[in-house]
């Protein structure tokens, strides 16, 4: 006959299992929280540009222009326009 008197030690992996399962939806909880609650930067960079119909959309991609200009790589035409292109006129 088989021997029985272990009792129940055999299955502790079982209550183990449900704890990590519980803490496994906790977490995906806590991480769809945050990442719904997070600002959305590219909606108000948009509104922004919106707004400002004058001024160049992205200070970095004129910076980028005059640093190829520096380089040699365009001329001052093409330089005036492509900043003209950016800033919308």
């Amino acid at each position: 006959m088989p021997d029985w008197g272990h009792g129940m030690g055999g299955l502790w992996w079982m209550g183990a299992s449900w704890l990590f399962i519980a803490i496994g939806i906790g977490l995906l909880a806590y991480v769809v929280a945050r990442l719904a609650s997070r600002p959305d930067d590219s909606k108000r960079s948009d509104s922004a540009a919106a707004s400002a119909p004058g001024q160049s959309r992205s200070p970095a991609a004129r910076q980028i222009l005059e640093e190829r200009l520096a380089r040699g790589e365009i001329d001052i035409p093409e330089f005036n326009d492509r900043v003209r292109a950016l800033e919308g006129q």
